[in-house]
């Protein structure tokens, strides 16, 4: 009975032309990028006090990325993995704190990576997208120069933090395995670097990357 139930079925389904999404592979992609990091002007914390009017100046960088859509959702919702380095000056003036006269700036470099949940439009040759991500970002404050009062502080400082972004963004297909895209994100983590003066920074930038990827079915 078992094997006639199963027969049926098949044959049920044959007849109406319907298909397991098992039978369709799922859609792999890779990519790299350039980018433009539009900073928010956030003041730099030295000595737990914010040092006023710091500027974060606008920066660039790039990155690569792979991704999977699973046929089972339609190819309407993947999972992105990515990693880019972004760069920015960092300056601080000097000003009159509750120690003196105070003042900080320095080189930011940054190299994160991220997971994200993407949901895009599958379309045959546009492919709008939105998501959101997590990851770490990993922080480098170079040639370092702090001062609060009497206290100073140089050198290289390093972190981890935790971090987030907002994505979206457009996938137009050249061929049906090359694609080229424009993506727009929000990215946000809070450095914080440690040593005698812990300086912090509440990093905010809009970034805007283009570049070129592989896609396989």
């Amino acid at each position: 009975m078992m094997c006639l139930f199963a027969q049926t079925a098949d044959g049920q389904e044959a007849a109406s032309g319907i298909e397991s999404s098992s039978d369709h592979p799922p859609e792999i992609y890779g990519a790299i990028y350039v980018l433009g990091s539009l900073a928010k002007n956030r003041n730099l914390d030295v000595g737990s006090e914010a040092l006023p009017s710091t500027t974060v100046r606008d920066g660039g960088g790039g990155g690569f990325r792979a991704g999977v859509f699973p046929a089972f959702t339609g190819y309407m919702v993947g999972i992105q993995a990515e990693s880019f380095g972004l760069g920015h000056e960092v300056n601080a003036p000097a000003s009159m704190g509750s120690s003196g006269i105070q003042s900080g700036r320095g080189t930011l470099l940054a190299w994160t990576t991220m997971v994200s949940l993407l949901v895009q439009y599958p379309g045959t040759l546009m492919r709008p997208y939105v998501g959101v991500g997590v990851g770490w970002s990993s922080s480098f404050l170079l040639d370092t120069q702090l001062m609060k009062g009497s206290v100073t502080q140089t050198g290289a400082l390093r972190d981890t933090s935790a971090a987030f972004q907002y994505v979206a963004g457009l996938r137009a297909h050249v061929t049906e395995s090359v694609f080229v895209f424009g993506e727009y994100k929000y990215f946000a983590s809070r450095y914080q670097w440690g040593g005698s003066l812990d300086p912090s920074l509440d990093f905010r930038t809009q970034i805007v990357a283009i570049g070129v990827g592989l896609s396989f079915k």
